[in-house]
């Protein structure tokens, strides 16, 4: 169970009725403490520099214990699409190599491959509540040199079954790239079932903008050409990062992985599905069926008719939620109460008769 006394203590500022996790979510004040501390350590120059030391190992330290990693596998960029472009400039390939993207996924894991002269982007076709794990592997080739997906799909909540797809990528010799972006934070140990991990600071991480945690195995890194290089990175290592780190960002995720695992990693787990199965199921009943009947992650994708409206509607009533491909889409979190849920599953009921779907979920 999450203390909710403890969590108000943590987000003082918590909106209430706040369903958009999935595009920003709230941050701890811990958060803003840790960066005022670093601003204060870079105040007394090289004299700080202590501060900034532990502060990186730290942070790669507990980063990596919630993915599954070593430590020395985990690094910080920018944000998720300078990661997978340095990744997608990082692999060596050659004219007719394939990479396998889904034809509807987020475009941080697909649009970097198509700037890799020579380099075939396979997009694999799915629709909604299909198996979107045998898509991929079905669509494993001898020209197949690398596939770049996301975990958890940004607009339906589908996850991918990564241990399936990284045992049947190793097997073909192909690295597997995974945009965590909609997934750290909610699942324990996603990393170890790919050959880079790379997850966004300021969604499910709790951390704000400003970067992208990025763990590599040793796939990656026995064949890594890094097509950016500076000090951090010489010749011939297989490293990503090119200089210093963002030591802000790297603060706020210090922070938010502490607030994290004080409150318990299972628990938040627990808790958040257990809100979004609510949801799914409050929502059923009400002729707006979810995407995923029984939802693996944090976002419920429910579809409705004119959502821009009914999205409008319930912020009149306090309620935040938003639209992605035309559905209505719910994402409950850490911070989440069962009064917010009872909130939104009321206002549904009173607006659902004007929203049903014609046709189904597209």
């Amino acid at each position: 169970m999450i203390d909710e006394r403890a969590i108000a203590d943590h987000f003082p500022h918590r909106p209430g009725g706040y369903f958009d996790h999935a595009a920003v979510s709230t941050v701890p004040v811990e958060v803003e403490e840790a960066v005022v501390g670093v601003a204060r350590a870079l105040g007394r120059g090289t004299h700080g520099s202590s501060d900034w030391h532990e502060l990186t190992d730290d942070t790669a330290a507990l980063l990596a214990d919630e993915l599954g990693v070593a430590a020395t596998a985990v690094s910080v960029l920018a944000n998720t699409g300078t990661a997978i472009n340095a990744v997608a400039r990082a692999i060596p390939l050659s004219a007719g190599d394939e990479v396998i993207v889904l034809a509807d996924d987020f475009p941080s894991p697909r649009m970097p491959w198509r700037t890799v002269p020579g380099v075939v982007v396979r997009e694999v076709a799915t629709t909604v509540g299909a198996d979107r794990t045998a898509a991929l592997l079905s669509a494993i080739g001898p020209a197949t040199r690398a596939m770049s997906v996301t975990h958890v799909h940004a607009t339906t909540g589908d996850a991918l079954d990564l241990a399936r797809l990284h045992e049947a990528c190793t097997s073909a010799d192909v690295l597997l790239i995974v945009d965590g972006a909609q997934a750290a934070g909610l699942f324990p140990d996603a990393a170890r079932h790919a050959d880079v991990y790379v997850a966004a600071s300021y969604k499910w991480l709790l951390a704000g903008f400003g970067a992208a945690v990025v763990a590599t195995g040793e796939r990656f890194d026995d064949r890594a050409v890094p097509g950016l290089i500076g000090y951090m990175n010489e010749p011939p290592s297989p490293r990503l990062a090119v200089g210093h780190s963002n030591l802000f960002g790297m603060a706020a995720l210090q922070a938010a992985a502490r607030v994290r695992q004080a409150i318990g990693l299972e628990p938040i787990r627990t808790h958040t599905l257990s809100l979004a199965r609510r949801i799914a199921d409050g929502a059923a009943e009400l002729g707006l069926p979810p995407a995923v009947s029984e939802p693996v992650s944090g976002i419920v994708s429910l579809a409705v008719s004119e959502a821009a409206t009914l999205t409008e509607r319930l912020r009149d009533r306090g309620i935040t939620t938003t639209v992605r491909d035309g559905a209505l889409r719910v994402s409950p979190y850490l911070t989440t109460t069962h009064d917010d849920v009872d909130r939104l599953l009321s206002a549904l009921t009173e607006l659902a008769p004007a929203h049903q779907p014609h046709g189904g979920h597209s």
